[in-house]
């Protein structure tokens, strides 16, 4: 018996082990026009699969690259998209800079100093009562 414990690991689970099976088939098909079509075949059953892809602008070329993924980029087709490249798939993205900003009252956040030093300049009057009743709630 076969357990999915002893087989290899999905690079894309959402698809599948049958779809990564149908994948790793077409690699060694010869004949290029029979590769091209059956190519055309395992994107059309991708579509079925997320229906929900079909809302995305070019969503064609997503599962175009999803099939060039499962892969590994090994396989040789005529795509109506750019090949990507495995190194594209494998930089890291640039790291996010933080803000230095220290606050004091890390649980209020940035906006209740903000509203405070914002009501202190407002003119005397009902308005001020009215966010100096607000911020007492706070």
């Amino acid at each position: 018996m076969e357990y999915n414990t002893s087989l290899s690991k999905l690079i894309i689970p959402e698809y599948g082990r049958n779809v990564q099976k149908m994948v790793h088939s077409i690699i060694n098909i010869e004949d290029r026009e029979k590769r091209n079509h059956q190519a055309k075949s395992i994107i059309e059953v991708l579509g079925n699969l997320n229906p929900h892809l079909r809302d995305v602008p070019d969503f064609k070329h997503k599962l175009w690259d999803h099939l060039f993924i499962m892969s590994d980029f090994h396989l040789d087709v005529d795509s109506p998209y750019d090949r990507p490249s495995k190194e594209s798939f494998e930089e890291k993205p640039e790291m996010l800079k933080y803000s230095d900003n220290s606050i004091k009252f890390r649980h209020y956040g940035k906006i209740l100093p903000l509203m405070i030093k914002r009501t202190i300049d407002l003119d005397d009057g009902e308005y001020k009562d009215f966010w100096y009743s607000l911020l007492l709630i706070i």
